[in-house]
């Protein structure tokens, strides 16, 4: 379980990194919000995909792991969403 969610905000984090770096200064901003918008959208989204088709397998401790992750995952990158967004808007 642990490790999902480790492997999840990893790669939020390195979606977060990737905004950052790409984007000029001057649009950085909109890039935070729109970008990283969708980045929370998509790995939580994928998370519960993964956690339903685990379900229909009938692993259900992969699951549990799934499910924890997409809600663990769904708060902090809204809260770290909000920290760049204040940094870079």
């Amino acid at each position: 379980m642990f490790k999902i969610i480790g492997i999840n905000l990893l790669a939020f984090a390195a979606y977060a990194l990737l905004i950052v770096h790409t984007s000029t200064v001057a649009d950085r901003g909109f890039s935070i919000a729109v970008g990283m918008g969708v980045c929370i959208f998509l790995h939580v989204v994928l998370n519960l995909v993964a956690a339903i088709i685990f379900l229909v397998l009938g692993k259900k401790e992969f699951v549990k792991s799934f499910f924890i992750s997409a809600a663990v995952l769904a708060p902090v990158g809204f809260v770290t969403w909000l920290i760049l967004l204040s940094i870079y808007g």
